[in-house]
């Protein structure tokens, strides 16, 4: 089987620049216990030429070929090869590792293995009600099999993304390689990481028990998710932000966009996304953005174009875009009676796309016999569909990327009223507005294709 390797973003705790490669694992029926079979020993009776792992009757861990297990990070847990995992939780992974040759094999080399490696496999995310499978390979050149593997299994009630925490790999053992931390890469790269007794000879691990040792590292449950909402006003009216707005034509409207990472990880080049209706046209100058490092400072107009970058946001942070749009004064677009127009906005992440809209009503009085509403305007369908597939165009699970997620959507549909009643915003609460909601106005989420 090949295995190929996709990059992973590290904790926002280590730091947002860490990234470390995670190689992905797909499990078949075969590959789910430990292998290959090979001769086994007991403590009484060990081998006589290198080999790992093959001890039935180990006193501390039992049998050697179950040499892969975890535990909650930061617990007294016993390790197993079984856990139920939740996401924002991280999980230590213990390898054990053991040459089996005698000791009175090391004198004239023969029961000594060379060029030891570790290497591990992960899949990048694990889908409510199955399990992931953690395999851990150790192999040396002149070992017997050359190989031995084994897995660890972590199920969970929920879909969670699997990601490495950066140097968090460490050798243990009684010699002078004693808590030495591991290269990250190598420790998921098709060869390995070196594994060794001593410091100054890496690779190289003597037989019998006193050699032996054990890797750990940790691995966090992802859970990204977020939040969006657009909602406004009429600029120096005294009402509340809504999605609903009764406008005359020549009013200034006042909008917000809040994003709120709801998830356990960094979202990373976060994009925001404004498609003004037919008759609305953005007031240069008065886009501001509030995030965790600034006060609302002037931003640029690209919100309106390809879409502004609103940076990176660890869990639980958010950002307000707020900006102003003048209702136009043109008969033509608002004539007399009441004209629909939609204002809509996305928020796009690595993890999908997600987008709301506020409905205006502008309502031009000329006097008796004007009509209660006219046809509406606005090309809502093709901007949804446009925000949707910027959205989804750009990366997955924990690659995130910087992206031109939207080009600017022009022209004006007309649509009869019935028909854009059907597309009008809902009462809706906020977990159906939460990436993942799956709704008429919400279409565009979906799990990310790629993961840490």
């Amino acid at each position: 089987m090949k295995f190929t390797k996709t990059k992973l973003i590290a904790s926002a705790i280590i730091g947002l620049a860490g990234i470390s490669t995670f190689a992905v694992f797909q499990a078949n029926a075969e590959d789910r216990t430990w292998g290959p079979d090979r001769t086994t020993y007991t403590w009484e009776n060990p081998a006589y030429e290198p080999t790992f792992n093959s001890i039935t009757d180990n006193p501390t861990i039992g049998d050697e070929r179950n040499f892969v297990r975890v535990r909650e990070y930061g617990t007294n847990n016993t390790y197993s090869d079984n856990v139920n995992i939740e996401a924002g939780k991280t999980y230590e992974v213990y390898v054990y590792y053991h040459n089996n040759a005698g000791a009175d094999t090391n004198a004239d080399g023969s029961g000594v293995a060379n060029n030891v490696r570790l290497r591990m496999e992960a899949p990048e995310a694990v889908d409510a009600g199955e399990a992931a499978v953690i395999k851990g390979f150790i192999s040396s050149t002149n070992s017997n099999p050359s190989e031995v593997w084994d897995t660890a299994f972590l199920h969970t009630d929920e879909i969670v993304y699997l990601r490495y925490v950066d140097g968090s790999a460490v050798i243990h053992n009684g010699g002078s390689s004693n808590g030495k931390t591991l290269s990250d890469s190598a420790l998921w790269d098709d060869q390995g990481v070196f594994l060794a007794y001593y410091d100054n000879a890496w690779g190289v691990v003597p037989g019998c028990n006193e050699y032996a040792g054990y890797v750990t590292f940790q691995i966090k449950a992802d859970q990204p998710g977020f939040y969006m909402e657009k909602t406004g006003k009429v600029t120096g009216s005294d009402s509340d932000y809504d999605q609903y707005i009764s406008a005359k034509p020549g009013d200034t409207l006042d909008f917000k966009i809040r994003y709120h990472n709801t998830g356990t990880t960094i979202q990373n080049s976060v994009v925001l996304y404004d498609k003004l209706g037919n008759g609305l046209s953005a007031v240069p100058g008065t886009t501001h953005l509030a995030t965790p490092t600034s006060e609302g400072a002037e931003s640029s107009e690209a919100l309106f174009g390809d879409g502004l970058n609103i940076g990176d946001y660890a869990a639980d942070q958010e950002a307000t875009a707020t900006y102003q749009v003048k209702v136009e004064d043109d008969m033509d677009k608002f004539p007399c009676g009441d004209t629909t127009v939609y204002n809509l906005a996305g928020a796009s992440t690595a993890n999908g796309t997600i987008h709301d809209k506020v409905k205006v009503t502008v309502t031009r009085d000329c006097g008796p016999g004007t009509p209660s509403e006219l046809p509406n305007t606005g090309p809502v369908e093709i901007v949804m569909a446009a925000i949707i597939i910027a959205g989804i165009g750009g990366g997955g699970y924990y690659l995130y990327r910087t992206r031109k997620a939207l080009k600017t959507v022009e022209g004006n549909i007309s649509h009869e009223q019935t028909s854009m009643e059907d597309n009008s915003p809902k009462d809706r609460t906020g977990e159906e507005k939460a990436a993942g909601s799956t709704s008429p106005e919400d279409t565009s989420s979906q799990k990310p294709g790629d993961m840490v």
